[in-house]
């Protein structure tokens, strides 16, 4: 999918890898550490439904996609069509990367394509940027203190399906 990008930065995440994964992946629990989707429910199947609740600045909006790519410890990303896709599709990816056995890196990709990308971008690119930054942070914050409570011999169990 071609079109314009709303990314954040690398975020660095003392923790390991198949730790934060867990977490990425606990869905039912975002709403402890995630401010742009407090509320998040699904199988993880490939084409099986997303269930959002996301905040876009001071509106809180449900929204359900579609999941794309589930790559245990390494991507889960999820989408949508708005109409027909030469209208409004959306591609949200969200990247781990293991930098060693204690850290990795945490990334964020929105993909917006069609007419109505620009117009998209141009009234809620801000709020979009905000929040998958907010996410990483919270991401982040939990993920560190989390390892730091449990010990660095302590690994929850990855998430395989």
């Amino acid at each position: 999918m071609s079109g314009i990008e709303v990314r954040t930065g690398p975020i660095r995440i003392e923790a390991p890898a198949a730790f934060v994964w867990d977490i990425l992946t606990d869905v039912e629990n975002y709403h402890r550490w995630n401010p742009f989707t407090p509320r998040a429910r699904t199988d993880f199947g490939i084409g099986s439904a997303v269930h959002l609740r996301v905040r876009m600045g001071p509106l809180k909006m449900p929204m359900t996609e579609t999941m794309s790519a589930f790559e245990p410890i390494r991507l889960i990303a999820w989408g949508k069509t708005f109409g027909a896709r030469w209208l409004l599709a959306a591609l949200r990816e969200q990247h781990l990367e293991a930098e060693s056995g204690t850290s990795c890196v945490y990334r964020n990709t929105d993909r917006l394509s069609g007419v109505l990308a620009p117009i998209v971008l141009r009234c809620f690119g801000g709020f979009m940027r905000r929040g998958f930054t907010g996410v990483g942070q919270g991401l982040k914050r939990h993920a560190e203190a989390e390892y730091a409570k449990k010990g660095r011999d302590s690994c929850l169990v990855s998430r395989d399906s």
